[in-house]
């Protein structure tokens, strides 16, 4: 067994899809499911949110849990609680094991109570299996303490306005690397404001530093620079203002996620081609790529 220090994080992307599902050849690729992502250490596994993604990330729990093993224990992390984000929770199949552990966290700042919002997706009216039936231990947990601790995993998070509804950002710690997973948030109506205000300068500094150094940061890029001029107000950001704001913080590998619908596999392809070059500046080499569904990458 490898000492601790020398354990390596995984982190495993089963969902890159922004807004809705869009499987079909043209998304074969980088994917057709919506958000979901794993970080792994050791023993320790952080699920970050539950789109349709999270039905494949069961399955493959389930397969490889065996008999005899312990049950499982998951921590979910919710970004926010749109439907492209949470509509895989009810196909994961751990959540219907009498065993499994399942920690679902998520932001304080709801009109109604996290518990609620999940429980009414899988109202009758729009699924056949209520929440009851879930037979998992399930604990869902209005976040409350600026710092929580998962095994050797220390995640601090920020809540992100420009959302419609808002969103959570989530900086995971694990063994002196910086994991940061900032999806569906606005970037460019806080660093393309003209001119610029107490406010969006407080929220300016405030991502810089939270996403400072990190080894890889997971972000929203759903527009180009031309899409985003009739989507404002969305709540999703432009790719070049993504790499651009990456590269001033100094961040060592950026992966582009929640990949609009409408954008195919040369669309994606041609994007990074388009981009590439942007990923470097002087005295600092970006890692650039688009998230892949299916994709694993060790930090």
């Amino acid at each position: 067994m490898k000492p601790p220090n020398e354990t390596k994080t995984l982190i495993t992307f089963w969902g890159t899809r922004g807004s809705i599902s869009t499987p079909g050849r043209t998304t074969e690729k980088y994917g057709g499911n919506t958000p979901c992502v794993t970080v792994t250490h050791a023993d320790t596994s952080i699920i970050l949110d539950a789109g349709t993604g999270i039905r494949n990330l069961g399955i493959d729990l389930v397969e490889n849990s065996g008999s005899g093993n312990s049950p499982l224990s998951l921590h979910l992390f919710l970004s926010h609680t749109h439907w492209d984000h949470i509509q895989g929770l009810p196909f994961f199949q751990p959540a219907y094991i009498r065993d499994t552990q399942l920690t679902i966290y998520g932001s304080p700042r709801k009109e109604r109570f996290l518990d609620s919002v999940l429980e009414d997706q899988m109202d009758y009216e729009y699924f056949p299996i209520a929440m009851s039936a879930l037979t998992a231990e399930i604990s869902i947990h209005e976040i409350s303490e600026e710092i929580i601790q998962v095994g050797p995993v220390v995640i601090d998070w920020q809540e992100q306005i420009y959302h419609p509804g808002g969103s959570v950002r989530y900086g995971l710690n694990i063994n002196g690397k910086r994991i940061v997973y900032a999806t569906d948030v606005e970037l460019d109506k806080i660093f393309k404001v003209n001119p610029k205000n107490e406010e969006t300068e407080a929220l300016s500094e405030e991502y810089l530093s939270f996403i400072s150094n990190a080894d890889l940061l997971i972000a929203d890029g759903q527009y180009t620079e031309e899409e985003y001029t009739i989507k404002i107000g969305w709540g999703h950001s432009s790719i070049p203002v993504v790499i651009d704001t990456a590269k001033q913080a100094g961040v060592k590998r950026l992966a582009i996620f929640h990949h609009d619908p409408q954008h195919s596999d040369s669309f994606l392809d041609d994007m990074w081609m388009k981009n590439r070059s942007g990923s470097h500046s002087k005295g600092h080499h970006m890692e650039l790529f688009w998230a892949r569904e299916g994709m694993t990458l060790s930090i």
